[in-house]
């Protein structure tokens, strides 16, 4: 299931979306500065805490695609073959060499797994509690020119519609008597023959009916736009960004001097 906004009054949701999506890169970059699997775990669970706490199910349902499982399992499977380090638990015996599954490669791939995990919760958190307008109107007043902030409103407003128009198109295609459900690569190629180009002809229409549009509206005419919706950007949402920046600043400080042996003093 795809994570979609949901309305509400959470301190998440009265957040400056600028301040949301520093706080969210933040946590994306530290994140893969720790190779514990309790961290992950940890990490993990208060995203999911903090999604029920605020009533968004949509954040959480990310977790019930199975893509997502799919994923996660393949990357423990994939780290626990191919990481040879460590004490094998068994091995897996081929033609011409055998694999071991050792306990090292495990353990990285459930750091890896929980790790993809918690990012893709978060970033449902994100678009749970943001709305992509809002997110836009916050970007553009921070810097962005009004023109990309445009094409990233239209982006986001035309993801729905492409899916609705999608599923429209395949409704209509069962109802013709083609059978594009089913799988292999024969039927994958069927289905993109004849649902990909009806819906290729629908957005070309609407993008016709947006340029039309945007023409009589004298769009980028002037350097620079009004906004009807202002918000503002509080001193908390100052405090997360600045909070943002100092924890990676740190724990980048922290890692290197980890990485980097110090010299030798000399009496």
């Amino acid at each position: 299931m795809m994570a979609k906004y949901d309305k509400g009054r959470s301190i998440l949701h009265r957040l400056d979306p600028t301040a949301k999506l520093a706080a969210l890169a933040a946590f994306c970059i530290s994140i893969f500065l720790f190779d514990s699997i309790l961290f992950e775990i940890i990490v993990l669970m208060a995203i999911i805490l903090a999604a029920y706490a605020i009533g968004s199910k949509s954040a959480v349902s990310i977790l019930k695609s199975k893509y997502a499982v799919f994923l996660a399992t393949w990357l423990v499977l994939a780290q626990a073959i191919f990481t040879p380090a460590g004490t094998p638990y068994f091995t897996i015996p081929l033609h011409f060499f055998n694999i071991p599954v050792t306990d090292l490669g495990v353990e990285k791939g459930l750091v890896i797994a929980f790790r993809f995990i918690a990012i893709i919760v978060a970033s449902g958190l994100f678009v749970a509690t943001t709305e992509p307008a809002e997110l836009a109107y916050s970007l553009m007043r921070s810097g962005l020119p009004y023109r990309y902030g445009f094409m990233l409103i239209t982006c986001l407003r035309f993801i729905p519609v492409f899916e609705m128009e999608m599923n429209t198109v395949g409704n209509a295609q069962k109802a013709r008597g083609l059978d594009i459900d089913k799988g292999g690569l024969k039927a994958l190629i069927k289905s993109i023959r004849y649902t990909f180009v009806p819906l290729i002809v629908s957005a070309l229409s609407k993008v016709d009916s947006l340029v039309v549009s945007m023409d009589g509206r004298a769009f980028g005419y002037g350097p620079s736009r009004t906004f009807s919706r202002q918000v503002r950007f509080t001193r908390l949402d100052a405090a997360i960004v600045i909070f943002s920046i100092l924890i990676v600043v740190f724990l980048f400080i922290d890692r290197w001097t980890m990485w980097v042996p110090l010299p030798h003093l000399r009496a």
